[in-house]
């Protein structure tokens, strides 16, 4: 199985008892969100620097992080949260082959705090 397909039933088990950490399967910024939308803490995105270093060097190696960077942040005001913390199992859609139907994504309720803020 995939990291991302059992990425839910890990973070159930462990109930934030750790963290987690995703490694593997990372290739933009809309997968780190659906990784910390799932229960990741972070995601590694070795691949992606890997490209960027064979294809430039160091700055492509930044430009890399950049991309992913820009990515994730176009993805999370697409879906209207003005911060990751506001991801939750429920702005994504998973099969039920990944250990249970979370359902249809819905749309993210926003904290009282980030709605004030």
């Amino acid at each position: 199985p995939s990291t991302i397909s059992v990425l839910p039933a890990i973070a159930q088990a462990l109930s934030g008892r750790a963290e987690i950490y995703l490694d593997g399967g990372v290739r933009s910024g809309a997968d780190i969100v659906k990784a910390r939308a799932l229960g990741a803490n972070a995601a590694a995105v070795g691949r992606a620097t890997l490209y960027g270093v064979s294809a430039g060097g160091q700055l492509g190696a930044d430009k890399a992080l950049s991309i992913l960077s820009e990515e994730f942040d176009r993805c999370l005001a697409l879906m209207g949260l003005p911060s990751p913390r506001e991801l939750t199992a429920s702005c994504v859609r998973t099969p039920s082959s990944w250990g249970g139907d979370l359902g249809p994504a819905t749309a993210p309720q926003r904290s009282a705090e980030a709605a004030e803020g």
